[in-house]
């Protein structure tokens, strides 16, 4: 009876350690802006790998419905569908230079976020299409550029991130063209903020591009949690790009490299961190992916 209890002991102990050991594995999508491609990424079962060749720069990667995703290219944006493994839609129009971001709307229509050149000046100039992608009208920051990504809150209120940091918004009401800027969140370093995303524990964070970090800032702009990798002696954080907080708590963050093919050996193309900032999992794989500037989490 003794020894029956020492080796279920052991066995329970010895399954404890392997579950402990077992590595992070996870499904994911990656928007590659330096190669031109939407992969689909499954470490559980890498036969089931594949990638769809898009138009560069590949920017905001979003799922646009079941499995669809949206990539921003040119004067519009592109659509894949996973299950055909196939482009299945496109949209342009020539309003649209300097685009870089699109956010669905309620109605079924979508906002395009660009940077522009308005008086001489540039602006950052947002565009809204109806649910049959006819331009209804235009909101205009003056001022500010380099826009990145746009997000919508459930408010209808936009977070804005750009050169210098984050700006939180309203849209321009019908009849006007004038928006207006409810917040300023700076850049605690550097410049290009990429994108920003409510937290669970309240603000949002923030992708903070040159500045290899990811932050998050309270509502009223005070910065409370600050992560950076420590990536092994010839990599690095070069430009940390779109945060996603999973249902665990933990942060993923894509760290671009690079408009070259091979850039992506130059640092971890996409990192996890903990609830206090460990890095948990990250994937490095230049053989087969250029550098990544957007990340969906499936699994």
């Amino acid at each position: 009876m003794k020894k029956s209890v020492i080796f279920m002991a052991s066995l329970v102990a010895g399954l404890a350690v392997r579950a402990v050991a077992d590595p992070i594995q996870h499904i994911v999508v990656l928007g590659d802006e330096s190669r031109g491609f939407i992969h689909y990424v499954d470490q559980f079962n890498t036969n089931n790998n594949f990638s769809i060749s898009v138009p560069r720069p590949v920017w905001d990667l979003r799922a646009c419905g079941e499995n669809r995703y949206r990539s921003i290219a040119g004067k519009g944006f592109t659509v894949v569908d996973f299950k055909q493994r196939a482009i299945v839609d496109r949209f342009a129009h020539d309003a649209l230079g300097g685009l870089s971001s699109v956010c669905d709307l309620p109605d079924g229509g979508f906002i395009a976020g660009t940077t522009q050149k308005i008086d001489s000046k540039d602006a950052i100039v947002v565009y809204r299409f109806n649910a049959e992608r006819q331009l209804k009208g235009r909101t205009i920051f003056a001022g500010v550029g380099c826009l990145r990504m746009m997000t919508r809150l459930d408010s209808g209120e936009i977070l804005l991130a750009y050169n210098d940091g984050i700006l939180r918004v309203m849209l321009a009401v019908e009849g006007s063209e004038q928006g207006k800027i409810l917040q300023t969140y700076k850049q605690p370093r550097s410049r290009n903020a990429y994108k920003a995303i409510p937290a669970r524990a309240g603000g949002f964070w923030s992708g903070t591009g040159y500045a290899g970090q990811v932050v998050r800032y309270t509502a009223e702009g005070a910065i409370v949690q600050t992560f950076e990798a420590q990536q092994p002696a010839g990599l690095k954080n070069h430009f940390y790009a779109e945060p996603v907080e999973l249902s665990n708590g933990h942060l993923v963050v894509a760290n671009w490299t690079g408009h070259g093919a091979n850039d992506s050996e130059k640092g971890w193309q996409v990192i996890e961190f903990d609830q206090d900032g460990k890095v948990v999992w990250h994937l490095h794989d230049p053989a087969h992916y250029g550098s990544v500037s957007g990340v969906t989490i499936l699994k």
